[in-house]
């Protein structure tokens, strides 16, 4: 459309320039004063949009948390620890309400709708004569429901203890009992695959490289499987993506069942939970429920 306009413009500013300015057509200054009206608007920076900005949504990010940690105990029947965290489901759960909610949620009747769902599952969890069964299914259902609240309004569902990796992360404790490093460890359900990074401190901590002779364990303590965790070779010890972890000859990296040819088709599965302790020389994780890493459609 502005192009039209360019050429009818300027072919009447060519056709006038050829008369004097007292004879200049004045039917041609409106019509140019309009178009340099309606191209000086077309660059104007356009203000941003509260649309444009990242949706965030504290509440529902702190319950998705909380579930997330009950449905593994649940996976576990680890009933009694699922019975510890009630409260804190139901006041964080309680916090998730349509006046919570982002203003600028990618779809927000599925939002309303989902809210409704979610809220009777809280209600559910309060009732005083709540038996073990019953309390298993609730919180089974609460991952579900969040995970599709969280896609409607148009967030990225990452858990608070996802690591750079798309791993779990947990605190790595000395023999004293005092947090020494850091682990995140990823399983994949597609094949059973299981990949742990080390770190000193917390999150943000430097790789904490083992020898490359050095293992690590990891525990099954209500089955009483173990696997060995170890690198891949002593050249390069590729990760994923196909990066060398290998600094003056130790790593931070190791893997499961990397080239051994072991058996992983056990730790398949998108539903797999486990209790396990992962140990190395004189530290440990203590105990952790053990999730998978789900292979999504797209690929993440």
């Amino acid at each position: 459309m502005f192009d039209h306009i360019y050429y009818k413009l300027n072919s009447l500013m060519q056709m006038n320039c050829n008369k004097s300015f007292s004879q200049f057509n004045n039917a041609a200054l409106p019509f140019c004063l309009i178009a340099l009206a309606m191209i000086g608007v077309s660059c104007e920076p356009r203000a941003p949009s509260s649309d444009d900005k990242a949706v965030t949504w504290p509440e529902i990010t702190r319950f998705d948390d909380v579930a997330f940690r009950a449905d593994g105990y649940a996976r576990v029947e680890d009933i009694a620890a699922v019975r510890a965290m009630r409260t804190e489901l139901l006041r964080t759960g309680r916090a998730v309400t349509q006046a919570s909610a982002p203003t600028n949620s990618a779809d927000p009747e599925q939002v309303e709708l989902i809210l409704g769902d979610l809220a009777s599952l809280v209600d559910g969890l309060a009732s005083e004569d709540l038996d073990d069964a019953s309390l298993e299914n609730l919180v089974l259902g609460l991952h579900p429901v969040i995970a599709k609240l969280i896609e409607a309004a148009g967030m990225p569902h990452v858990h608070a203890n996802e690591g750079p990796n798309s791993g779990f992360m947990f605190p790595v404790f000395d023999d004293a009992g005092k947090q020494a490093g850091t682990i995140e460890i990823k399983l994949h359900d597609d094949a059973g695959d299981l990949e742990v990074w080390l770190k000193r401190g917390g999150y943000d901590g430097e790789p904490w490289r083992l020898p490359l002779e050095a293992t690590l364990t990891l525990d099954f303590p209500a089955s009483g499987q173990k696997v060995t965790l170890a690198v891949r070779d002593s050249e390069r010890n590729e990760d994923e993506s196909g990066a060398s972890t290998i600094f003056e000859g130790a790593t931070d990296y190791f893997v499961f069942p990397g080239e051994t040819g072991a058996d992983a088709s056990w730790l398949m599965g998108s539903e797999f939970a486990a209790k396990v302790e992962l140990s190395f020389g004189d530290a440990t994780t203590g105990t952790f429920v053990l999730r998978p890493h789900v292979h999504r459609k797209n690929g993440e």
